[in-house]
């Protein structure tokens, strides 16, 4: 059959609005992307995908505006001549809620990816993460009386997560099989009792239809990682799954990416991906955020990227840091000419063959158009970001100076 794909095409329509769903068990929220329309899970769990907030967007995109509430990511991207992640979804066939074929101006519809946080359960500590999905962040904020910025605060509500999980399951178990795609996220799945129960249900009901994506940092033992990726291979080999996704987070290599992602060790890393890479039978991806801190050095994980596709076709996909143009971890707050030539040189080296790797090097050059359109000195988010470096350092026992000298250079003028 040929492919088909999301019917509804105005100048803002995107599939994940109409197709998507983000489940935080841990607070409750829901989403429709990572960047916008975040909701409140209400007393009836069920109406997670068909929120007010939700339905009034998708009339929005219908009449062919930009909704707002976090879709300015892509909007501003666009304007800036780029290849925006709405844009990119919109080029994905076959995974869109089937009414669609026969009413495309509907705004209520049947979910077909659900991603999901369960708990924070996490081992590392990534500088721009936060306790509400890093539990290792959640010790080190108490162990000194908060967090760094106060906005991070976060006491872990385990009774929302109590509250939440059963009735989850309860529509899983009912509707799993609508779904065309599945997500988990944490924390760090491959260490949350969540990712076995799935995989138990997945053994009790196939589901032949669905990619099944696991978000993960990959920077466990083997031994850790190991036994799921055996069961999950012996699902497809059964026909119990369409196709099993492992996406792993690193955004630049060597002593840079070990500095950003607290707890990272690139050997381990680099080892577990080449395990995953011998089953032969994963589609195994990188996720990277970028930030002004990893921007230097993401060279040298294109190179790695390489060495790796040698041995079997990886995707990459890539996105600014969280929130769009408030982090104090975001390249916007430099002039773009601290970043140009290391822009360069990343586009450049990246391959260009399969379609993942087109894809790959348009949502780069959308990023690169954002930067060079909003990358301006802020003193006082450089001063922010200054002292948190300085703090961080104290909590963990680093040196930033050292880490990125360039930056030192950049921080000189920042009291």
């Amino acid at each position: 059959m040929p492919d088909k794909y999301f019917p509804i095409i105005t100048d803002t329509s995107c599939r994940t609005k109409w197709s998507w769903s983000t489940i935080h068990l841990n607070n409750g929220h829901t989403g429709s992307c990572c960047r916008a329309s975040i909701s409140v899970i209400d007393d009836d769990f069920e109406n997670f995908h068909n929120t007010d907030k939700k339905i009034q967007a998708r009339q929005l995109m219908l009449d062919g505006k930009w909704p707002g509430d976090g879709c300015e990511s892509c909007e501003n991207i666009e304007n800036a001549g780029g290849h925006s992640d709405r844009q990119f979804q919109n080029q994905v066939p076959d995974i869109y809620p089937p009414e669609l074929d026969q009413d495309p101006t509907l705004t209520t519809v049947t979910p077909v990816i659900v991603e999901v946080f369960f708990s924070n359960t996490c081992n590392l500590k990534c500088i721009y993460c936060n306790a509400r999905y890093s539990s290792s962040i959640q010790t080190e904020d108490k162990k000194f009386n908060g967090a760094i910025i106060d906005a991070n605060n976060f006491e872990y509500d385990d009774n929302r997560y109590r509250e939440l999980t059963p009735k989850f399951w309860k529509w899983f178990q009912q509707h799993s099989l609508s779904l065309l795609r599945f997500q988990i996220l944490g924390g760090e799945p491959f260490i949350q009792s969540d990712l076995t129960r799935l995989i138990d249900h997945i053994d009790r009901v196939p589901h032949p239809k669905l990619e099944f994506n696991i978000v993960t940092n990959l920077n466990l033992p083997y031994k850790t990682i190991h036994p799921h990726l055996l069961r999950l291979s012996d699902s497809m080999l059964r026909g119990n799954l369409k196709r099993v996704d492992v996406q792993a987070s690193v955004d630049c290599w060597g002593p840079e990416q070990e500095y950003i992602r607290h707890g990272f060790d690139c050997k381990t890393f680099e080892h577990n991906i080449i395990e995953m890479i011998n089953f032969n039978q994963f589609r195994i991806g990188l996720l990277s955020t970028i930030t002004s801190l990893s921007i230097p050095s993401m060279n040298s994980l294109v190179s790695k990227f390489k060495e790796w596709n040698q041995l079997q076709t990886i995707f990459w996909y890539m996105h600014l840091v969280l929130p769009n143009n408030d982090s104090i971890f975001s390249p916007t707050i430099f002039n773009f000419e601290v970043f140009e030539s290391h822009l360069n040189q990343v586009f450049e080296s990246l391959p260009n063959t399969t379609w993942d790797d087109k894809t790959t090097r348009d949502i780069f050059l959308g990023v690169v158009g954002k930067l060079e359109k909003t990358c301006r000195n802020d003193l006082d988010k450089q001063s922010q970001l200054l002292a948190y470096l300085n703090e961080n350092d104290r909590r963990r026992g680093t040196n930033w100076k050292t880490t990125f000298p360039w930056l030192q250079k950049e921080l000189k003028h920042v009291v």
